[in-house]
């Protein structure tokens, strides 16, 4: 995988920008555990034994690398956008941060 961000002006990168390759295998790892999701909660703990967490980032739902920290992709950037996940899942229960951009999901 690349380390370059995705420009964005004003504002952090919402995740890292993925060559061809690497994209394909995170949606080959990450798309079966999405679709088996029942509820939030589940969906985030069975990211996190895959390696990886669930926050929002200015209205997008983001996957992060727990062990670093860095965003990975956006719901979207995997072929499943937030919109369509809240359809099937129901609105995540989110806790706002401090800086009113982003949001945890609340437990």
């Amino acid at each position: 995988m690349r380390n370059e961000f995705r420009a964005t002006v004003g504002a952090a990168p919402l995740t890292m920008q993925l060559d061809c390759e690497s994209a394909a295998l995170l949606r080959q790892i990450l798309l079966p555990v999405v679709e088996a999701a029942t509820d939030w909660p589940g969906l985030a703990g069975a990211l996190a034994r895959k390696g990886y967490g669930l926050t929002f980032r200015r209205g997008r739902m983001v996957i992060v690398q727990n062990e670093t920290g860095r965003p990975v992709s956006t719901g979207r950037g995997l072929g499943i956008p937030l919109a369509g996940l809240a359809a099937r899942l129901g609105r995540p229960a989110l806790r706002l941060s401090r800086d009113g951009c982003s949001a945890e999901l609340h437990a």
